[in-house]
């Protein structure tokens, strides 16, 4: 009987093995990879979230209606401003999700990203994630960023500044790490 020519034997696979093999050697793809000069800041912004109104900053996509919002799904994008007055200058967002994961209490897990559109951070961001109560404090592992934050790392502190019906502002203390002068070049 007649193999199919679609069936494989051993030395079919041995021969694709080999021609893989010299493929790679023949064509090495490796490079060097420099993070440059380390970095480390700290900078405040204030969160400025709507909950009412025109200018609402926040949804709720999911409701449960369960105590304590358990359940529950928020999305945002609030305006980041250099001060805590809402006419102080805009320097960027922060939009994000929250995620209601408490049986017990007020707590969400809250992964974000601080968009910077104006500043010496303009086109750059952070992206953070972490666990915030009913206290309003909180603080978030800073797990990566763009721009002038590539491969980013540190912490986001955040603590409430007002609250009302309408909105709220918190204080984000950012102690960031971060590198310059990042470069990869080919090895040949």
């Amino acid at each position: 009987m007649a193999s199919s020519p679609h069936s494989s034997s051993p030395i079919h696979h041995l021969l694709v093995f080999f021609l893989l093999f010299a493929a790679a050697t023949a064509f090495p793809v490796t490079s060097e990879f420099e993070l440059g000069i380390q970095k480390r800041i700290h900078f405040r912004v204030y969160f400025h979230e709507t909950f009412l109104g025109p200018d609402n900053t926040t949804v709720t996509v999911v409701n449960m209606s369960l105590p304590y919002t358990f359940g529950d799904i928020d999305i945002f994008d609030a305006v980041l401003r250099v001060g805590s007055d809402a006419s102080s200058t805009v320097v960027g967002r922060a939009q994000g999700a929250g995620f209601h994961m408490s049986q017990q209490e007020e707590a969400s897990l809250i992964p974000l990203v601080l968009v910077f559109t104006a500043g010496e951070f303009a086109d750059s961001t952070l992206t953070a994630i972490g666990r915030l109560d009913a206290s309003g404090k909180a603080e978030r592992a800073i797990v990566g960023g763009t721009g002038v934050f590539q491969y980013a790392w540190g912490k986001l502190a955040s603590e409430l500044v007002t609250s009302s019906v309408e909105g709220l502002v918190a204080a984000f203390d950012v102690y960031v790490i971060y590198y310059t002068d990042v470069g990869c070049s080919a090895i040949t």
